[in-house]
């Protein structure tokens, strides 16, 4: 049928794709948290943006689906930790991508991967539509993204290894796969930080799964493979593209009123994280923090713990312009701290380590804190992958909240 006309094909293509919808409805995909992380300091921020295999069709978490994988392929080559999220839209075609990019926050990454295409194979949209709309795409997540932050396209796995278009038509929507491939390698050797990967198939599975945990890692790997190489270990946070202006300040104070974290709802699973910190880290204090404007509110918070901080004199006005939380071994001799009120006064804070907090949208929000009298100068990097485990664990905690 590949020499069939396009505009026979494509009524046709869409039709039959049109008849399966109620099957791929069906199928069992992710229902937590958008997101994955692996244990590990100085950790790469990765962002998942598209259809297909950004989903997670097949599977019921995101921890096995591609967030999953491509979090544990990376540390496993980089060494570090990874955080990696994604933001899926089942049938998102790359004509209606902007639109979506529109709602996220991409100077938050290090890497943005893109997965469009196989809704396009099956609606057999014109190539030079693919071609224009990519192209916008790219430079959008370009202009919006850091300067050092690199993208990956990544290319359309062969159509026919998904069950639903193993049949003669889906031959057609596998032909047309092919060719927009080609265009999107084109498109990619043309523009700076910009990488192509193509994909492959992934071993099948039962129809009834579509795809299965094997499928993610497969795909995990072949991205990290791309991936891990080009992330830089020594990225800072806060360096954006040139011109870029944000209002942290605002983006702040929206994320913590629409979470509702200024209202005590009563809940105190935030004191078993903060215990458990204090424990695991040796300290005599630890708290999580909350910014309200311009002064700290403690959601929960255990020892001897200062009240009434104002963020421009406190630690958490530090922490969330790190990439990956901050450890000071003596706050007393450090240029950085040592007049901050709670530091020369009560409580006299000499060892502190805090990890940033973050709204689902990537808002820095607060803090966790644990701190004591008495400096620490040792095994800087085993306290911060413990403190790194607990402060997603209060980062969870908040978003429930």
């Amino acid at each position: 049928m590949d020499s069939v006309p396009r505009w026979v094909s494509a009524p046709l293509l869409r039709a039959w794709i049109a008849s399966k919808s109620g099957e791929v409805d069906r199928l069992p995909r992710p229902g937590d948290a958008p997101e994955s992380h692996t244990a590990g300091v100085d950790s790469d921020r990765v962002l998942i943006f598209g259809g297909g295999l950004a989903v997670g069709w097949g599977v019921l978490s995101h921890e096995i689906a591609l967030p999953g994988a491509l979090s544990r392929a990376l540390s496993l080559r980089t060494g570090r930790g990874a955080d990696v999220y994604v933001v899926a839209v089942p049938r998102l075609k790359v004509g209606s991508a902007l639109d979506e990019l529109d709602k996220i926050k991409l100077h938050r990454y290090d890497a943005v991967v893109v997965t469009l295409g196989v809704n396009d194979a099956g609606a057999l949209t014109p190539l030079a539509s693919w071609d224009r709309d990519l192209k916008s795409t790219i430079r959008t997540i370009s202009q919006r993204a850091r300067r050092d932050a690199r993208i990956f396209v990544a290319g359309v796995h062969p159509i026919r290894s998904i069950p639903i278009y193993d049949s003669p038509l889906g031959s057609v929507a596998d032909a047309h796969a092919r060719k927009m491939n080609a265009i999107s390698a084109h498109v990619c050797r043309q523009l700076q930080r910009v990488t192509y990967v193509p994909l492959t198939a992934a071993e099948p599975c039962s129809p009834l799964r579509f795809r299965n945990a094997a499928s993610y890692r497969h795909w995990g790997d072949e991205l990290a493979d791309s991936v891990a190489p080009q992330l830089d270990a020594k990225r800072r946070w806060a360096d954006f593209s040139p011109g870029m202006r944000i209002d942290y300040a605002r983006e702040r104070e929206v994320a913590v009123r629409d979470l509702g974290l200024l209202v005590d709802d009563g809940s105190r699973r935030l004191d078993n994280v903060v215990a458990l910190a204090r424990t695991s880290l040796g300290v005599k204090s630890a708290t999580v923090s909350v910014i309200d404007r311009d002064h700290l509110v403690h959601k929960a918070e255990v020892g001897n713990v200062p009240q009434g901080i104002m963020l421009r004199e406190s630690f958490t006005a530090a922490v969330i312009r790190e990439p990956d939380g901050m450890v000071v071994p003596d706050a007393a001799i450090d240029p950085r701290f040592r007049d901050l009120p709670h530091v020369f006064g009560e409580p006299r804070i000499r060892f502190y380590a805090g990890f940033p907090l973050e709204s689902p949208d990537g808002t820095r929000i607060g803090t966790l804190n644990v701190f004591d009298p008495a400096p620490r100068f040792s095994d800087e990097s085993s306290r911060l992958v413990h403190l790194r485990q607990f402060g997603l664990m209060a980062q969870s905690e908040l978003t429930r909240i």
